[in-house]
């Protein structure tokens, strides 16, 4: 089955964070790996005060950004290194 939309959710901090900063592990101050995972939802998940962002069964695929650190392996996500 096909995906009618993709969504990401950035706060103001992890934009910052994700697009400006320098990716360093906080553990032991190596070099991040960044990845993207997904998840599937549906769209009566995502209503906004403006009324539904999609039909109720239509599937929507949900991304979240994690960070791996190349020398002790550690996985973090965007919103832990943001905040």
């Amino acid at each position: 089955m096909k995906y009618q939309a993709v969504r990401i959710d950035f706060t103001r901090k992890e934009l910052i964070y994700f697009l400006l900063k320098k990716k360093v592990c906080p553990g032991c101050g190596g070099r991040m790996i960044k990845s993207r995972e997904y998840e599937t939802r549906y769209g009566r998940e995502f209503y906004s005060v403006r009324g539904p962002f999609l039909a109720d069964n239509e599937r929507v695929k949900y991304y979240s950004f994690y960070f791996t650190c190349e020398e002790c392996g550690k996985k973090y996500s965007l919103s832990e290194l943001a905040g």
